[in-house]
């Protein structure tokens, strides 16, 4: 091969793989940005409608026709009021009169999670006493974004309190720092006191501070839809950025380059398209169990990327800000690659097998992360740490064993 033309080639490939791995790895909202930027500086590039008037028309045209769960999809984040009505249920809330007081609560909390109606106006709406709605508010504190439902920062620390899986004696200077809040510091001679201290910088101060920026819009690149027991996947093209490549009109090194990177374009977004499709089957056929309704099971990017001919880092650029939409919500890509904690266990299984274990617990005695990390040793035979276990309760939205207790002597 003559020289230059193998210098040409190489060129090529490096201009298609500086293109390539930032298309591929970029979010669909990043894809907008990132193609506009192309546009800027290649006259042959333009771009007809973006990622954003796509997201403004889908807002525009909202029905209630049943394709709209598969064509819309600009799917937000839920609000603050949404999450806690969601939550007004049993067995924290058991009976009819008090999810109806408990979403009059919700009503009157404040964008920052305070509590800011007048609780003699709520007990006479619903004929019952005061104290019987304070106690119903009380309750707020197992709820999450914890300290959400308190008066004032004072409660909406005490509620995080409650929500902590602290030892007694730290659990009970802590408690009485809160309570001293303006004189705390008479409380440094405590032998715990920094532990104390560190402890209440991660308090949520206000306790809906998370809900207080503009919920993103996630637009999902991948859609799955189940129909009569079988799985069907898409790519959610409607939302990459229409672009249309203008004629070459003029000669020249430079504009012969910027016509050629320009074509590029176009078939980098199709291949970015195919890319994701291929890894959406895949994940789809690994995880069939978790489309119908079970556990995920252990995956790895490394098998993937095996099954698919490409290196492990071509799909982790592949999953990176990439989510998918099935009938069981909006996940993230990454979330189908689940840790392997022994041979065919997954951590869902073993989050399974907590979930399970609480739902049939002694409300006498409600098992502690200790107790669970020894049924899941027993169980599985694998080697956990306690951490570990709290780490899972947590991320299913179970409360702490005395937390749990306390809630099963309100019922």
């Amino acid at each position: 091969m003559h020289p230059s033309l193998a210098l040409k080639q190489t060129q090529s490939h490096r201009l298609s793989m500086s293109m390539w791995l930032p298309l591929l790895h970029a979010s669909l909202e990043e894809l907008d940005g990132l193609i506009n930027e192309i546009s800027e500086e290649n006259p042959y590039v333009e771009v007809e409608e973006t990622y954003l008037s796509r997201i403004h028309k889908a807002a525009l045209h909202v029905s209630n026709a049943s394709t709209d769960a598969i064509e819309a999809l600009g799917v937000a984040k839920p609000s603050l009021y949404e999450v806690l009505l969601d939550q007004i249920e049993p067995p924290l809330f058991p009976t009819p009169i008090s999810q109806e007081v408990a979403k009059e609560i919700i009503a009157w909390i404040s964008d920052e999670g305070y509590f800011e109606g007048d609780m003699r106006q709520i007990a006479t709406t619903f004929g019952v006493s005061v104290d019987k709605c304070e106690s119903i508010r009380a309750r707020f504190a197992q709820l999450e974004p914890s300290g959400v439902g308190a008066k004032n920062l004072k409660e909406a620390f005490l509620f995080q309190l409650e929500a902590s899986e602290l030892d007694d004696a730290l659990h009970d200077v802590l408690g009485k720092m809160i309570a001293s809040f303006e004189t705390m510091d008479t409380f440094c001679t405590h032998p715990r006191f920094q532990e104390a201290k560190r402890h209440m910088m991660h308090f949520k101060n206000p306790p809906a501070i998370e809900y207080l920026q503009a919920s993103p819009v996630i637009v999902p690149d991948v859609l799955v839809s189940l129909k009569k027991d079988e799985l069907s996947v898409q790519i959610n093209g409607r939302f990459y950025p229409e672009i249309r490549i203008k004629e070459a009109v003029k000669e020249g090194v430079f504009l012969k380059s910027k016509y050629k990177e320009a074509k590029e374009l176009v078939n980098l977004l199709a291949l970015r398209k195919t890319t994701l499709y291929k890894l959406a089957l895949v994940l789809v056929e690994r995880q069939s169990r978790f489309f119908h309704g079970g556990h995920l099971l252990p995956l790895t990017m490394q098998e993937v990327a095996d099954e698919l001919g490409f290196n492990e880092s071509t799909i982790s650029r592949a999953v990176a800000n990439k989510y998918l939409w099935c009938e069981r919500g909006l996940f993230a890509l990454k979330d189908f690659f689940a840790t392997e904690l022994a041979p065919s266990l997954s951590t869902e299984e073993v989050k399974s097998f907590v979930k399970n274990l609480i739902d049939h617990e002694s409300k006498e005695a409600p098992y502690g992360d200790e107790a669970l990390l020894e049924k899941i040793k027993g169980r599985f035979g694998i080697a956990l740490v306690r951490r570990s276990v709290t780490k899972y309760r947590l991320e299913m939205g179970i409360a702490s064993a005395s937390v749990r207790k306390r809630m099963y002597l309100l019922e």
